[in-house]
């Protein structure tokens, strides 16, 4: 039995060079081109799952880039910049050390956020969005959605948030009575009165109100 035991241990032991050598199969050929290009530490033309796990900070702007289901290899990322591609659905999930998002004049018209613990400044301007859901990202303090599509957007489970930018969209009703952190939202562009807007007790500096 301990022979066993010592021979599965020393498998175990030899093999994990192995897992963390094996070579990632990515659905995205221009993401792919684009991390090998700066990520490929051992040259050898392909990203393995070390390698991905070591990448801390994603740059990948105006790449032709289409999905971003690949970043699901990178976990222990903190910053992604996409802005400038084409990436039509966004849903991020369960990455959790990422900070910062950005994937500006990107023509997304739905995103999907969740399980983003540590997620604090999310920018997604100049887009065509008319979807937005965020889940489990309670950390966020500052939020950029301005020039979509968006008719509402809850925002109720932000507690943290700082800074609100949803200039140009077609929001008619906006609910900030629970964001008791909020200091600035800025409203230009849409059809909404002060009396459209549900705030709390605190003093919010507000931008871009139609006049009564």
């Amino acid at each position: 039995m301990m022979k066993c035991k010592i021979i599965t241990c020393l498998f175990m032991i030899a093999a994990i060079p192995f897992f963390s050598s094996q070579n990632l199969v990515f659905k995205d050929k221009n993401f792919e081109k684009a991390v090998v290009e700066n990520f490929d530490l051992n040259k050898d033309g392909f990203i393995n799952k070390l390698e991905a796990e070591k990448t801390e900070n994603l740059f990948l702007t105006d790449k032709g880039i289409t999905s971003t289901d690949d970043l699901v290899y990178f976990k222990n990322i903190k910053m992604v910049f996409l802005d400038g591609n084409s990436i039509s659905h966004i849903s991020l999930k369960n990455l959790n050390k990422l900070g910062l998002f950005s994937c500006s004049g990107c023509k997304t018209s739905t995103f999907t956020a969740e399980n983003l613990n540590v997620l604090t400044s999310l920018y997604l301007d100049n887009n065509q969005i008319t979807d937005i859901s965020l889940k489990s990202t309670s950390k966020i303090d500052q939020l950029t959605i301005s020039l979509n599509q968006l008719k509402t957007i809850d925002v109720s489970n932000l507690p943290y948030l700082r800074k609100l930018s949803v200039e140009y969209n077609q929001i008619q009703k906006l609910d900030i009575s629970k964001n008791m952190n909020l200091q600035t939202l800025n409203v230009t562009g849409n059809p909404l009165k002060e009396t459209d807007i549900r705030k709390n007790t605190k003093n919010i500096t507000i931008f871009g109100l139609e006049k009564e």
